[in-house]
């Protein structure tokens, strides 16, 4: 089943750079009122099926799709829509993936380490023998201008993967680089840009050909693609604020590893059981990850957050782009977690009560500041301010 959209897609671009910014935290929405309804696919446990349902409604989140994995298997697909005029996804509704787009990515740059074909510390800029052009809006080819500081030289591929380049998250005139690299975690969209473009030079193909070939055929991904064309756009949600009327979104047609991903719950659910199955791949993920925060346990693995707990341990990532929010989790232990994909900017407040329904136990990575306080939406819920 396809889904049936009432809601037309705004295709109004929005500045790139906002995509994957540390605005997020899940927040308590109050006086949100709306008509819930929900689909599913498969045996989910009824409390998961029926809390996607209460918390769609209670927190007014037009349309959510949730892939539950148990035992590195694939369970169950449910989804939920919250608000009027109403929503109906379903396993193939395909949404924005946002900053879920980089797991996916680091996973193909894994494979070409494996293929000897990217050494995770070399410089990124040595497969890049002309430079690297930064381009000021990602979502544009032009304008650009070529990286001039001298310390790009000592990013590696390892250090843009577990987000310690030294780069900031978005640069919207000159790249500098923020910090020495390989030094502290700080989180980069821009470094995963500068891989990018090292990985479209070693494979001779655009990022979303790569993709397409090496991870979405093989995996039978049918309903993803790092761009906005016509086999997306049929089956695309728009986004919305958090009060649900429609946002005007990005209009992604240039694919970037940082934040363009459109995909479905089950093709995401499909990628990361493909992830939890192979030894290698996640080795490499868990490995000896950077420090984020020791108090909470959080470090960053390639390509993934990793919490620390008192008995597992987990890779997770979070999404944000004008008007979707996602996240994704699974335990490295048991192979048990989810990915839920939203088209709402109040997406991010179904992440924790959802991780109690499918992974019970403390998760201190929703207590951590990258979560942090999102403004515009706090004065949508609270004082139905709107922006």
């Amino acid at each position: 089943m396809r889904p049936s959209r009432v809601l037309t897609s705004n295709r109004s671009a929005f500045f790139a750079r906002h995509a994957g910014c540390l605005l997020l935290m899940p927040l308590v929405s109050l006086f949100l009122s709306g008509c819930a309804s929900s689909t599913r696919t498969g045996l989910a446990p009824a409390n998961v099926h029926d809390t996607l349902k209460v918390l769609a409604e209670k927190h007014h989140v037009c349309a959510v799709a949730v892939a539950v994995i148990k035992n590195r298997q694939l369970d169950s697909i449910d989804s939920a829509t919250g608000c009027l005029p109403a929503y109906t996804p379903d396993a193939d509704s395909v949404f924005q993936a946002a900053s879920l787009s980089k797991p996916v990515f680091a996973y193909a740059v894994l494979k070409l380490v494996e293929q000897g074909r990217l050494a995770l510390d070399a410089p990124v800029v040595k497969y890049l023998p002309q430079g690297y052009r930064h381009q000021f809006d990602p979502s544009k080819a032009e304008p650009s201008a070529l990286v001039t500081d001298p310390r790009l030289q000592a990013i590696t591929v390892r250090m843009v993967l577990n987000h310690t380049s030294g780069l900031p998250n978005w640069a919207s005139g000159t790249l500098n680089v923020d910090s020495a690299p390989g030094i502290k975690w700080n989180y980069s969209g821009e470094g995963y840009v500068l891989l990018q473009r090292a990985v479209e030079a070693v494979a001779s193909q655009p990022l979303d050909q790569f993709m397409t070939s090496q991870v979405f055929k093989p995996l039978d991904m049918n309903d993803s693609d790092y761009v906005r064309n016509e086999r997306i756009e049929k089956h695309l949600l728009p986004g919305t604020k958090a009060n649900g009327a429609p946002r005007a979104t990005l209009d992604l047609k240039s694919p970037n590893a940082a934040f363009s991903l459109h995909t479905s719950a089950a093709d995401y659910g499909k990628f990361i059981v493909k992830v939890l199955n192979d030894d290698d791949v996640m080795k490499q993920i868990t490995a000896s990850p950077a420090t984020v925060d020791p108090k909470l346990g959080l470090g960053w693995g390639l390509g993934w957050g990793i919490e620390h707990g008192p008995d597992d341990d987990y890779i997770w990532q979070w999404g944000n782009n004008t008007g979707y929010r996602a996240f994704a989790i699974a335990s490295v232990r048991t192979g048990d977690g989810f990915v839920m994909l939203t088209n709402s900017e109040n997406g991010l407040e179904l992440a924790q009560p959802l991780a109690q329904k499918i992974l019970p136990g403390e998760h201190k990575l929703f207590q951590s500041s990258i979560l942090g306080v999102d403004v515009i939406n706090f004065f949508c819920n609270t004082v139905r301010v709107c922006l």
